[in-house]
């Protein structure tokens, strides 16, 4: 059993419980891409058996969310679950000015990761570093953000959504837009709506998912085209040789006699093997 399958995560839950409920119940191991915070809910990529071979393809596609942020108090973690480290008076606000503080933050800008993630910092993870009390320094990393939508302005409460790349911490995106705003502030409510065409509408509870609702591997990478290998190219491919087609650049499923075999990347004219399926 191999494949993919769209998970809907309750709040409260780590995206690795999420996983192992998964895995206890259909007897298969995996793995999960884009891991949520336990704060926050939604669509969350479970791979299962040799499909986790894939997860570096979904990488790039943009992710949907929508967020609550709540002025006037910063956390550590800039989520529910953290101390409140700073505080500040909430100005009066407009959806119009909102608005006009929200599109400074759209392209690809530079941004400060949260304390409280998992990137790493002297081969720890920062969240350990901080939880330890030590004090650590993220620097800014260029990021991608395609829109930010404000779906309410109400008191000190600020509802809305955004179209993220992948290494955009939303969390530090609230941040950002409260400090623009002239005051602090920190999520209280996150969640992953899409990731690519992959919606939360289509996702399950763990303890729901089934057999039946596992995308394929060839289906889940629904962007990439096909391409048909035969003969000597195939065996050739395989083997991880390389071979000339006249195909644009990019990544491609690749199929022998029918059957997917794994992807590709074309690149100045030349395919070759970027992720095989093991030989059964």
């Amino acid at each position: 059993m191999e494949g993919f399958f769209l998970v809907d995560k309750p709040e409260g839950w780590t995206s690795r419980k999420a996983m192992n409920v998964i895995q206890r119940r259909l007897k298969v191991r995996g793995g999960y891409e884009g891991t949520l915070d336990p704060f926050a809910s939604g669509l969350l990529l479970v791979g299962v058996g040799r499909a986790t071979r894939f997860f570096q393809f979904f990488r790039p596609l943009l992710k949907e969310y929508e967020a609550v942020l709540k002025l006037g108090e910063e956390t550590d973690t800039l989520d529910p679950e953290g101390e409140v480290i700073k505080t500040s008076p909430v100005p009066e606000l407009t959806v119009e000015k909102v608005e006009g503080v929200v599109r400074k933050f759209i392209g690809n800008i530079e941004q400060v990761p949260p304390k409280f993630s998992a990137l790493k910092l002297k081969g720890k993870r920062a969240y350990d570093l901080a939880r330890r009390g030590e004090e650590i320094e993220l620097k800014p990393r260029k990021v991608y953000v395609e829109s930010v939508n404000v779906l309410s302005v109400e008191g000190d409460r600020i509802r809305f959504r955004c179209r993220v790349g992948s290494g955009t911490y939303v969390r530090a995106l609230g941040r950002d837009i409260a400090h623009e705003l002239g005051t602090v502030g920190y999520l209280t409510f996150l969640r992953r709506l899409s990731i690519g065409n992959f919606h939360v509408k289509d996702a399950r509870h763990p303890e729901e998912i089934g057999r039946d609702d596992l995308i394929r591997v060839k289906d889940a990478l629904y962007w990439m085209g096909k391409v048909n290998l035969e003969g000597r190219d195939a065996r050739l491919f395989l083997n991880g040789g390389r071979i000339r087609v006249d195909l644009d650049e990019g990544h491609y499923r690749v199929y022998v006699d029918g059957r997917f075999v794994g992807v590709g990347r074309v690149n100045g004219g030349i395919l070759k093997p970027e992720r095989l399926m093991p030989v059964s």
